[in-house]
């Protein structure tokens, strides 16, 4: 492209028409000395011009006064820099070394040309950061003019503002090849200068080791390059330049009244609000950021087909999404620069072109708390009011919504997938996002105060038994004491309160379930994360429009029984298939486990009696409590502490009925001792009391530890044999 040559003869330009300090850079680490050798000055020896990496080791004690002893000086006056003395050193300069370098030599002259190899890497990315101007160098090949446009939008997608790139026409011959109006329409934009193809005059400089600048200033090629330092100059480009490089924050773009748009935008962003069903057809409440936002969305809508793009990046195959976010990108930065362009700082054009893409592909506000792993719950009340839980404390989220349309917006591109939906008709909704993670959604006229959204996170990376031990939900015995449980075929019940860590404890014991069992779970939206091979996921459907085409838990639960399943696993009982979720456990499908929402193993007797009521079968209640009592093994009682922690507070055995009441026996409980610093201080304990079905387990072929229910013993947090996945599956037998 002759990128040093024309960045050689820019720098000596710039020294003759302005009679400035003038220092040139050379950071092409992949042809180092090139500048050097343009301009006479010697490449190697002792003679050669210092490198960065020869004052890199004292950058930070440098001074700029020091440092000028650093620069090597042309006879013309100019100082030259080279990064490194071969391009095989040139990875040793580190960005934060290329930092303190800028920074000391910024005060040492009034221009600096940095010559920055081909391509973008992190080196030019961080020199482009501070430049007034980024020039990029093409010449009048179709291939070089279709790399240029590709450099160019590459630039434009880091989110450097356009009017920040000038592109240079180089070589262009005064006959033949492509014409400068065929390259402008092949580039899709205009040259700030076109420099001529004098190849005897370049030459005869390369010969002379002279800067044809300076050995041939009458050369027409010469004499472009002083009328362009002096556009640059005199005429203020580059001082037009340097205001839209330099980061302005958001100046003029934060008060209301759409600050920051023409009065022709900010009616046409007040028409485009009040179609979405705005509250507020004028901008006079709407802050600049957001009426920009807006104002990208409603032209990237207008400019953009999704559905058809959807279908034809579909139809194309790979990774859909990824595409799709690229070419929605593209064209949101395309845009940024129409309608945005009094916006310098880089990293609040890419936040916003980020928010823009997030509402028309993504979930808007709320992408960046979705990937934030600390986050485990968002709670949306309104589009102005986000809280967040993390490490179990509940705070508010800075993010908010443009709108309640944008709002519902989001809600709908959750549900339209499931096939579900949501309106004035069916006003709320259970659904999940693609990696599992819970979402209820309810709006107005429910809703009085605006859309709501509840999300209950998934792990990407699903909890397992050791990670619970970690963080002290339960310990390395209790946990070789379920999978035991598991193994044998009980019946175990996981009782809690919402948001106690139910489905998280439901998803590890179900992961104890050997390989070659087939398994049916059944839930409303499908949440657990099973990786056994033979497994079969139901999940319910909510009635259509005209009200019908529903199905319920308990008709999943039904047709479970039809399935020849070794494992039932119902995601939470809450209805009337409590009693199809009995019966299947008194029938011969031991080893199901299930959820539900209670305070205490007690309560959740009581509240599973009450579910079986809700079939409406008129049984007494203690058949019901029979059925309960032979039914099920093991009660799981999780809860959450007032530190946020999530913990087993009880396990407790079925032991039968005394009279009309079921009993229990508590094997291990939680005591809390006490609170301090913010986190609640207890152990783990055995109550002395020995399960009447530990001869079952024996029988199975399943040991425990020696004294693991020895009252009062607290149970160590390093893992026994059974913490780890069991060799192969246990023989089986008939529970008495």
């Amino acid at each position: 492209m002759g990128r040093s040559t024309f960045a050689v003869n820019l720098t000596l330009s710039l020294l003759k028409e302005t009679r400035s300090r003038v220092l040139l850079l050379d950071l092409d680490g992949e042809s180092c000395g090139d500048c050097q050798a343009l301009m006479g000055m010697p490449t190697s020896g002792e003679q050669a011009a210092r490198s960065v990496l020869d004052f890199a080791p004292y950058t930070q004690q440098l001074k700029p006064d020091q440092f000028r002893q650093y620069i090597s000086a042309h006879p013309a006056g100019v100082g030259v820099i080279p990064l490194a003395p071969s391009p095989d050193r040139a990875g040793e300069v580190t960005l934060e070394k290329l930092q303190e370098l800028l920074a000391l030599a910024a005060p040492l002259c009034d221009y600096m040309v940095v010559d920055c190899g081909a391509g973008l890497n992190d080196r030019s990315v961080k020199i482009f950061e501070q430049a007034a101007g980024i020039f990029v160098l093409s010449t009048p090949e179709l291939a070089v003019l279709r790399h240029t446009k590709r450099m160019v939008d590459a630039l434009q997608r880091l989110q450097f503002p356009k009017e920040l790139i000038k592109v240079v026409a180089n070589r262009v011959p005064p006959k033949g090849g492509l014409s400068p109006d065929q390259m402008v329409r092949v580039l899709g934009r205009k040259f700030m200068v076109t420099l001529p193809d004098e190849a005897e005059t370049t030459f005869k400089a390369e010969l002379e080791a002279s800067p044809f600048v300076l050995g041939q200033p009458r050369a027409r090629l010469s004499r472009v390059y002083d009328e362009f330092v002096r556009k640059l100059v005199e005429m203020g480009a580059l001082d037009r330049m340097l205001q839209m490089a330099r980061p302005q924050g958001l100046a003029g773009v934060g008060g209301g009244r759409g600050a920051g748009l023409s009065a022709d935008a900010q009616q046409e962003l007040a028409a485009y609000q009040k179609r979405r069903g705005g509250k507020a057809a004028s901008m006079d409440q709407v802050d600049g950021r957001t009426a920009l936002k807006m104002l990208l969305h409603k032209r990237m809508v207008e400019a953009v087909d999704l559905k058809g793009l959807e279908r034809e990046l579909e139809a194309q195959g790979g990774d859909r999404d990824e595409a799709l976010r690229e070419r929605i990108t593209q064209a949101v930065v395309m845009l940024m620069d129409q309608v945005g362009g009094h916006i310098s700082d880089r990293a609040e054009r890419k936040r916003i072109v980020k928010e823009v893409v997030d509402e028309a592909v993504g979930l808007g506000p709320l992408e960046d708390l979705l990937e934030d792993d600390a986050v485990t719950e968002i709670m949306v009340n309104g589009k102005d009011t986000v809280f967040i839980e993390r490490n179990g404390k509940i705070t508010k989220s800075t993010a908010t919504f443009t709108d309640d349309a944008q709002l519902i917006g989001v809600i709908e591109r959750i549900v339209a997938p499931l096939g579900r939906r949501i309106d004035e008709k069916s006003p709320m909704v259970d659904a999940r996002l693609k990696d599992g993670s819970r979402v209820n959604a309810i709006i107005p006229p429910l809703a009085i105060d605006g859309p709501s959204i509840t999300i209950r996170k998934f792990s990407k990376d699903p909890f397992k038994v050791k990670d619970l031990v970690r963080f002290g939900s339960m310990t390395a015995e209790m946990a070789d004491f379920l999978r035991a449980c598991v193994e044998a075929h009980l019946n175990v019940l996981i009782s809690g309160g919402t948001g106690s860590g139910k489905t998280t404890l439901l998803n590890v014991m179900s992961s104890f379930i050997p390989s070659d069992e087939r398994i049916v779970t059944v839930e409303d939206s499908a949440e657990l994360q099973l990786k056994q091979p033979h497994i079969v996921r139901l999940e319910t459907r909510p009635p259509n429009v005209e009200g019908e085409g529903e199905v319920s838990i308990r008709d999943l639960v039904k047709n479970t029984l039809r399935m020849r399943p070794d494992r039932i696993v119902v995601g939470e009982c809450r209805g009337a298939e409590a009693i199809d979720m009995l019966q299947a456990m008194n029938t011969g499908h031991d080893g199901s486990l299930t959820t539900i929402h209670s305070n205490s193993p007690r309560d959740c007797l009581s509240r599973l009696e009450t579910l079986v009521m809700f079939a409406g079968l008129d049984l007494p209640s203690r058949a019901i409590r029979e059925q309960m009592s032979s039914a099920i093994h093991i009660i799981v009682q999780q809860s959450r502490l007032t530190d946020g922690s999530r913990k087993i507070t009880q396990i407790s055995e079925v032991t039968g009925m005394e009279g009309n009441v079921i009993t229990l026996q508590d094997i291990f409980v939680f005591k809390q001792e006490g609170y301090e610093d913010g986190k609640v201080l207890g152990r783990y304990m055995a109550t002395g009391f020995v399960p009447r079905f530990v001869q079952t387990l024996q029988a199975r072929g399943i040991a425990l530890p020696k004294g693991l229910f020895a009252r009062g013993s607290s149970a160590s947090p390093a893992e026994s044999s059974l913490s780890r996945p069991p060799a192969g599956r246990p023989p089986r037998g008939r529970k008495r």
